[in-house]
């Protein structure tokens, strides 16, 4: 039984670093412009002001997901790969409300803002292939052995990588100056 703890242990340490939870299921239709504050001073029109509002939101999101945590107290196989894939599934519902979203961001009311979408959303996505890779996986395996959880880690390895990757692209992204003008007026990006 040590071998199937430890593997666990390591997995369930990879994917707390995605910062991501599993409370969240796809939605179908188009983000809600939600509400806006009014800031006088700026140049930035109503629809740029929701297009920003509409891009924190999906920020605020991926935070407020919070984190994932796995039952490391499961002794009984099946009922900790059902745990595993469970918690796996919850990761790709969150990442497929992302993508969702910023793809319905998309025309932007300019080129640069789409740019800025499709930087972000290239990591994500190949992030969440990762994550549904690890799944099949799990899914796929008749227990989990020493060599499943190799597999799956490397998978969550490798995500985790292109999470950061989407982080970081995140921090150098750089919107017209109407866009950061407008970010003063969403409220979804007041910190």
């Amino acid at each position: 039984m040590a071998g199937y703890k430890s593997p666990v242990k390591r997995w369930v340490v990879a994917v707390a670093l995605v910062g991501l939870t599993g409370c969240a299921v796809p939605v179908a239709g188009q983000p809600t412009a939600g509400p806006v504050s009014s800031v006088p001073g700026t140049d930035a029109g109503p629809e740029v002001v929701r297009w920003m509002n509409n891009f924190c939101g999906v920020a605020k999101y991926m935070v407020a997901s919070g984190g994932v945590s796995f039952d490391q107290t499961q002794t009984d196989p099946a009922a900790a790969k059902k745990s595993v894939s469970d918690s796996l599934g919850r990761v790709i519902d969150v990442l497929d409300v992302v993508l969702h979203d910023l793809d319905e961001l998309t025309p932007a009311p300019s080129p640069a803002a789409d740019t800025a979408v499709e930087v972000i959303s290239e990591p994500l996505t190949r992030a969440r292939d990762k994550f549904v890779s690890a799944k099949s996986t799990v899914d796929a395996a008749a227990e989990m052995t020493t060599d499943v959880f190799s597999t799956v880690i490397q998978d969550m390895t490798e995500a985790v990588t292109v999470m950061n990757e989407a982080v970081e692209k995140m921090d150098v992204v750089s919107l017209p100056d109407e866009f950061r003008e407008a970010a003063a007026r969403a409220e979804n990006c007041a910190t």
